[in-house]
């Protein structure tokens, strides 16, 4: 993918609630807003540029834990592995030149999984090492994916523009809207606790119970739109992020908690961090005190912005915060900003 077609996904991101094709007829719900207190008193306003010639160069979409603790970084042609003091490149094949990774995930076995948005999914053995590269010969049903995931069970799910792919170590079942899944789009997918399958799409958000597919809606009976983050709080709570901004699903219904969310994380502490766009494609990264968060008025601190697009989040085993985005990956300790990245010519 060239750095133009990449500009142009985020375009399309920050504009899909008004070009969508499945969603042109969607009349956008009235929500009632829920009022939270932005506090600027802890905004940082420097941050230092780090230059290591192995950490990402391209847009990292997300980053992932490994079973020691490792960030797994998901840095489009790379995919780096960081242990707390250095920044290492996982081998590529010499036939490969990019990964085109959009996601990375360590399974329960060791295994490397990466969601590729042109090649399909790779598997990096851990015991070997061996690169396996899962294609539509194979089963998968699209060769273009955006996010990967193991359930309880050891399945991976792979979510995409061709629908959801379910491998059981075997082979590939995929779902599309013919098998009852509402949208073919996948950005996002999510095992709950009691292991339904749920997942956001370009479109809207549904879930899988394991034998049906059922459509989302929120608490006015309205479709979801363009679901980015879904997460499950060690309370067993699940938060929804789409077009829109922030939702909480209880009792089973969404409450409208807050706008101008992108990605949702929970943290060890319980606390909340997210990130939000602003005008001309910069970014903000906000937390939110875990024992406020279900307040009608809760807490949000402004931390620090960039002029550069923000996408996943993950605290490392430190309880650093780690954001990934434009060309490099921001590290937050909880007093400064450093900002990594495998690029010399810094704007």
């Amino acid at each position: 993918m060239s750095q133009y077609k990449c500009i142009l996904l985020i375009l399309i991101f920050a504009l899909s609630c008004k070009t969508d094709k499945d969603n042109t007829n969607r009349k956008e719900s009235k929500i009632d807003l829920e009022i939270d207190t932005d506090k600027s008193l802890s905004l940082i306003s420097k941050v230092d540029t780090i230059f290591d010639t192995n950490a990402p160069k391209r847009i990292t979409r997300n980053i992932k834990l490994d079973s020691q603790g490792n960030l797994l970084i998901a840095a489009y042609d790379d995919i780096i592995r960081y242990n707390g003091d250095s920044f290492s490149l996982l081998n590529k094949p010499e036939s490969l030149k990019s990964w085109y990774a959009f996601d990375v995930l360590e399974d329960s076995k060791g295994n490397i999984w990466i969601a590729s948005d042109q090649s399909g999914v790779f598997r990096i053995d851990s015991q070997t090492g061996t690169v396996k590269n899962f294609t539509t010969e194979d089963g998968l049903g699209h060769l273009r994916n955006m996010c990967i995931y193991e359930d309880k069970d050891g399945n991976i799910w792979v979510g995409g523009q061709g629908g959801l792919s379910k491998y059981d170590g075997i082979k590939f079942r995929n779902f599309t809207i013919k098998d009852g899944l509402p949208h073919n789009d996948i950005n996002t997918i999510l095992e709950d606790n009691k292991g339904n399958i749920w997942f956001g799409t370009r479109g809207n958000a549904g879930l899988f119970n394991g034998h049906t597919f059922s459509e989302l809606k929120n608490n006015e009976g309205k479709s979801f739109f363009n679901v980015w983050s879904i997460i499950e709080d060690k309370s067993d709570n699940v938060w929804l992020v789409d077009s829109s901004g922030l939702w909480k699903y209880s009792n089973e219904t969404f409450i409208y908690k807050k706008q101008n969310v992108w990605k949702i994380y929970e943290d060890s502490k319980r606390d909340f961090w997210h990130t939000g766009m602003l005008n001309g494609g910069a970014s903000t990264l906000k937390h939110i005190e875990g024992d406020t968060i279900n307040n009608n008025d809760f807490d949000v601190t402004e931390v620090f912005k960039s002029e550069k697009m923000f996408f996943g989040i993950v605290e490392d085993k430190k309880g650093n915060i780690w954001i990934g985005g434009g060309d490099g990956i921001w590290l937050y300790n909880g007093k400064t900003v450093e900002y990594y990245t495998g690029t010399k010519k810094i704007k």
